[in-house]
């Protein structure tokens, strides 16, 4: 009994000492439990601009709610940067942005293997075709000057309404220009019409323009996607999953909240409130049940899968890709579903 009793005892010790050794080196080292967390988790590099598509990104920025799900996002602002980045979304400098699901079939073509998992906003009126006050109608732009950003989604969007209402495009003078440019010289006075999105659409109309159409006579006519690289995709769904329960959260916000979440939004980008939430009035943001449409399966353009085709063969018809893609394989809905 005595012989047991001391070896209790000095085992006892041993274990008090043991103890009091790694309790020293916790208070040396700072704490024992974090430091099994001290490599963070993946860090999402998540591009935000000036868009409705993006506003749920700064709401859920400012209010901690993506480190609150667990989340190490580097909110990226690419605001006047907007086609460079979609190349470094497709080259793993960042993981995700929102593209024009134009500008996704192109690089998809391009052979940037891409992934678009949530629609998160429709145009409805950002964008709009100027012109002079004397021309009335799209027919009477047959001989005149037209600039616009070519190669994009806009000369997609002209070649759909041309198409609409009966206006051959070989009979317009299509001049390559950025938005900014296009505008400078439609108030310059040396071109009929521009093609542009906002802000660039209000300025041409207080240079003395009025709108022939917009996005608004064509609801659905193009999306923003949010868009990761697949093989980000295939390595972190988990984080994926509770990035969209945040863009979810965002988005309800962003709709039951508009006022504040605009200043938030106006706030991170330096910009008036004015000129955020005029954004409001023609982008919409898109929520789950906006998000069953764009991925079901049907011809319209307010499907994403209907409309892939149709920017494809445009693409193909003008040299912008050299390949024909399919929807299925670059949509995945399976994050949206699990929202439902």
């Amino acid at each position: 009994m005595n012989r047991t009793l001391g070896l209790l005892r000095t085992d006892s010790a041993r274990r008090c000492a043991l103890s009091a050794l790694a309790l020293a080196a916790c208070t040396f080292l700072g704490s024992c439990t974090p430091a099994l967390k001290l490599t963070p988790s993946t860090p999402i590099r998540l591009a935000s601009y000036e868009w409705p598509g993006s506003y749920w990104i700064d709401v859920a920025w400012k209010k901690g709610w993506f480190a609150e799900a667990g989340l190490n996002v580097e909110r990226i602002d690419v605001d006047e940067s907007y086609f460079p980045s979609l190349e470094r979304v497709a080259s793993g400098e960042l993981d995700a942005m929102g593209f024009t699901q134009f500008d996704l079939v192109r690089l998809v073509a391009s052979g940037a293997d891409l992934v678009g998992i949530a629609a998160t906003d429709s145009s409805e009126g950002a964008e709009a075709l100027v012109a002079k006050p004397e021309i009335h109608g799209l027919r009477d732009l047959k001989g005149k000057r037209l600039a616009l950003h070519r190669g994009t989604y806009l000369e997609y969007l002209l070649t759909v309404v041309a198409e609409r209402e009966g206006l051959n495009l070989a009979d317009v003078t299509l001049l390559d220009r950025t938005s900014e440019a296009s505008v400078a010289e439609f108030l310059a006075g040396t071109v009929d019409a521009v093609f542009v999105w906002e802000p660039f659409v209000s300025q041409a109309r207080a240079g003395g323009g009025h709108a022939l159409f917009s996005t608004a006579d064509f609801p659905g006519l193009t999306y923003t996607v949010l868009t990761f690289r697949r093989d980000f995709v295939r390595a972190h769904p988990k984080e994926i999953a509770k990035l969209m329960e945040v863009w979810h959260r965002g988005e309800r916000y962003v709709h039951e909240h508009p006022d504040e979440s605009c200043a938030i939004v106006a706030q991170l980008s330096d910009s008036p409130v004015s000129t955020v939430s005029d954004l409001l009035h023609t982008v919409r943001i898109l929520d789950l049940a906006d998000n069953g449409r764009a991925f079901s399966y049907a011809a319209g353009f307010d499907s994403l899968h209907g409309s892939w085709r149709r920017m494809n063969d445009f693409m193909l018809e003008r040299g912008l890709a050299a390949a024909r893609v399919d929807s299925p394989s670059h949509l995945d809905s399976s994050f949206i579903r699990q929202l439902e």
